[in-house]
């Protein structure tokens, strides 16, 4: 049995052979160099048992609750047996180089005085070594350790050096690792948390809708219940992005198809109850935008459509419908809004100041930073433009 305090390293502390040296540093390199740090543990741990030359290795992680270290990432034969088992605190040689933060090794396992036993019935432990992986705090995390050399060889001072520096980069690894955990923990969170602010402010919508609605059939003046009728599908289009934002996992976008077609639908249902019946097809690829582009987009159609009810159908039409097409072009988001009414008027201007809806629309385009081109041709037609 030896066991041995923490050494010097020098350029003689390395094992002979390039082969062997090329093999460390490809590791090394490895576990530095990606993201990917649980995929490339794996594949380090079977580049130190090749480095090492032995017949098995294991990282051993801490339990910070119960102290007890338990087998992460094993190689060789009793992998599959070994795997998830763990011993107590302080106890076996793992146990010891946690406790005492220095290095072990002996290559007569049978009379070492720390030896706790075999974790695998089908595996005899000849010879071992074992080093701490002590983070940047000097808290032990784990231990590293390397089972029985090949060919009946033994362990001897020079390895250690060559496996503390293995250590030194695995112990980075796994705490980078961690914290990559703790961020996505962190995001769920904050996705959970937005989600339900968005399913509470559509709630606080759907409220402040029903009141609006409510109040409706008590408005004798036809104008006054025009202007509440918009505002409750104003207040109706908002709350409809705010239910797809609670329903789904917060990226900060929006699938602006889906999100149009049900505003459409919303809008259609609403209209053909108090003024025609209008048919509304919707042309459109999946194009996917921001938030804050979407609700901007959303209450421009409501705007638009709502236009198109009031001023292009004077009398029910069964031939009457709007038609819709949506499609990004050199990373222009186009949206195309037709219909097969009676036209613009001669003095149609969008920033007439007597049309509510149409100075909206104006106000809407310049916060989503859109242009808008307008003609009437068979109907009326509108197209937004807006970088995606």
């Amino acid at each position: 049995m030896a066991n041995m305090d923490d050494m010097k390293v020098s350029d003689q502390d390395f094992p002979e052979g390039e082969g062997s040296q090329r093999l460390l540093m490809d590791t090394l390199e490895g576990i530095d160099h990606t993201e990917e740090f649980k995929s490339v543990l794996v594949d380090s741990m079977e580049s130190t048992r090749l480095v090492m030359n032995t017949e098995a290795s294991s990282l051993m992680l801490m339990d910070e609750e119960t102290g007890e270290l338990y087998v992460s990432m094993p190689t060789g034969p009793a992998k599959m047996s070994v795997a998830g088992k763990s011993i107590p605190q302080s106890k076996g040689i793992a146990g010891w180089v946690a406790e005492n933060k220095r290095p072990y090794m002996t290559n007569d396992v049978a009379n070492s005085e720390h030896f706790y036993g075999e974790l695998a019935e089908d595996f005899k432990t000849r010879n071992i070594i074992c080093v701490p992986l002590i983070n940047r705090e000097n808290k032990v995390i784990g231990v590293m350790q390397a089972l029985n050399r090949r060919n009946g060889e033994e362990f001897t001072s020079r390895d250690i050096p060559v496996f503390q520096s293995l250590a030194s980069h695995f112990t980075l690894a796994i705490e980078r690792s961690r914290m990559i955990d703790r961020l996505h923990d962190r995001l769920q969170q904050k996705d959970a948390i937005i989600a339900e602010i968005h399913h509470r402010i559509k709630n606080n919508l759907q409220i402040i809708s029903a009141l609006v609605e409510d109040e409706l059939p008590l408005i004798k003046d036809k104008h006054a219940e025009t202007v509440l009728q918009g505002i409750s599908l104003r207040i109706q289009s908002m709350s409809r992005l705010h239910d797809m934002l609670s329903e789904k996992n917060i990226k900060n976008t929006v699938d602006l198809k889906e999100y149009l077609s049900q505003l459409s639908d919303k809008i259609r249902d609403t209209m053909s109850s108090i003024l025609y019946d209008v048919q509304i097809e919707l042309d459109s690829e999946e194009i996917v935008v921001k938030q804050d582009q979407a609700l901007l987009c959303g209450l421009i159609l409501n705007e638009l459509l709502i236009n198109i009810y009031k001023h292009a159908f004077q009398y029910e039409d069964d031939e009457a419908n709007i038609k819709m097409s949506l499609f990004l072009k050199d990373h222009i988001v186009h949206l195309r809004v037709s219909d097969n009414g009676v036209g613009l008027p001669d003095d149609f201007k969008l920033r007439k100041k007597d049309s509510i809806g149409m100075w909206i629309v104006d106000t809407l385009l310049k916060k989503l930073n859109a242009e808008m081109s307008v003609g009437s041709d068979e109907g009326t037609r509108f197209e937004i433009r807006f970088e995606a």
